[in-house]
C-alpha cells in the first residue's frame, strides 16, 4: 500500500517575475495543508504549518509573516493577505489600463529614439528604477 506524502500544500510555487529568467526578480509562495494532520498526534504538529510569501526585485526582498497560533493572529493573517491581494489586483488593473493607453499612442521620432533596441527587454533594474523607488519610500507609500 502506498503511503501518503508527509507534506501536502495548498500552494507551493516559485516563479521568476521577468521574462528573462537570468534577472533575479522572483516570488515564492508556500502554504502547507495541515488538514490531514490529526489533532492529538505529538509527532505531527498541525499548528506549525509552513506559510511563506517572499517577493523580490533586482535589489530588494520582502517576506511576510502570517502567524496562525491564535484566533486573533489567524484573523489578522487572513486580513493581511486579503488586503495585499486587493491592492495588487488594483495595481494589476491600473497597469493593464496604462499598457492599453500607451500601446494606442502613435510612435514619434522622439519616443522611438528613447525605446530600447528591437527585441531588448528593459529590466526595471536600472538607476531610474532606484530613483522612483526612493521617491516612493520618501513619500511613505
Amino acid at each position: 500500500m502506498g503511503e501518503e506524502p508527509k507534506e501536502q500544500y495548498h500552494v507551493r510555487r516559485r516563479e521568476f517575475l521577468n521574462l528573462d529568467p537570468e534577472l533575479p526578480a522572483f516570488i515564492i509562495a508556500v502554504v502547507e495543508d495541515t488538514r490531514h494532520l490529526p489533532n492529538d498526534d505529538p509527532n505531527q504538529s498541525w499548528d506549525h504549518g509552513e506559510i511563506i510569501l517572499v517577493l523580490a526585485d533586482c535589489y530588494r526582498r520582502i517576506s511576510f509573516d502570517f502567524n496562525m497560533y491564535t484566533e486573533m493572529e489567524r484573523a489578522n493573517s487572513l486580513r493581511k493577505i486579503a488586503l495585499i491581494a486587493e491592492v495588487v489586483d488594483a495595481v494589476h488593473r491600473a497597469i493593464a489600463l496604462e499598457v492599453e493607453s500607451r500601446n494606442a499612442r502613435p510612435v514619434t521620432a522622439e519616443t522611438a529614439a528613447a525605446l530600447p533596441e528591437t527585441g531588448a527587454i528593459t529590466t526595471g533594474c536600472g538607476t531610474r528604477s532606484q530613483f522612483v523607488s526612493s521617491q516612493v519610500i520618501t513619500l511613505g507609500l
